[in-house]
């Protein structure tokens, strides 16, 4: 999986961790089966009381959008439904992206 398109990035986190974290989250997803119904990433989120980061993803159905966490320790993985706060951030970028000119969205 090299797709590394997301909707909102929280940027405490570097992007060379980013691309790790999606690339473990990717393995569990091919390892799970869920790679044939996987859409698209939506957004990773940063919970710095636990030291985790939250992935959210969307898959081809159109169903809610689902998470893995991953612990930036440990790297324990937990599969969720995204928080209500995650996918409110998501929203707000995408509709930004939206209003942009067609020639300034990236």
């Amino acid at each position: 999986m090299k797709d590394y398109s997301l909707y909102y990035w929280d940027r405490r986190l570097e992007e060379a961790e980013v691309i790790e974290l999606m690339n473990q989250a990717w393995e569990e997803l091919y390892e799970l089966e869920f790679d044939q119904v996987f859409g698209a990433w939506r957004g990773v989120h940063f919970e710095e009381e636990t030291d985790t980061v939250h992935i959210t993803w969307e898959n081809m159905y159109q169903g809610p959008p689902l998470m893995i966490s991953i612990h930036r320790v440990t790297r324990a993985l937990r599969m969720d439904y995204p928080r209500d706060e995650f996918i409110e951030l998501e929203m707000a970028e995408i509709e930004r992206l939206r209003s942009l000119p067609p020639g300034q969205r990236r």
